[in-house]
């Protein structure tokens, strides 16, 4: 199971954990326009909150996942970026109708 932690994995962890951080400075700077951090914010929590379990199972030999759960989380964030990019898509020009 080591194999499923690989360089990537932390590069991910660390590169969401920032992204948090800046979508929550973001949010309090243009609170406003909150409706639209709350989409990628949530991504950026999904994947990193899967990160750090990865990173507790498999590295620190927690065993808070079993592969399968790990195999079924990693495709719920993928489906989440799914969502996001399709709300994206279909938003976007609906907003720049507005404009």
């Amino acid at each position: 199971m080591e194999i499923l932690i690989n360089p990537v994995h932390t590069i991910i962890f660390v590169t969401s954990f920032v992204a948090i951080i800046i979508s929550i400075m973001v949010l309090i700077c243009y609170k406003k326009r909150w409706v639209y951090i709350i989409g990628p914010l949530t991504y950026f929590i999904n994947l990193f909150i899967y990160n750090l379990f990865l990173h507790l199972t498999y590295v620190s030999h927690l065993g808070l996942l079993t592969f399968q759960q790990a195999e079924f989380w990693s495709g719920v964030v993928r489906l989440h970026s799914l969502f996001l990019f399709i709300s994206y898509v279909i938003v976007q020009p609906l907003i720049r109708k507005r404009i």
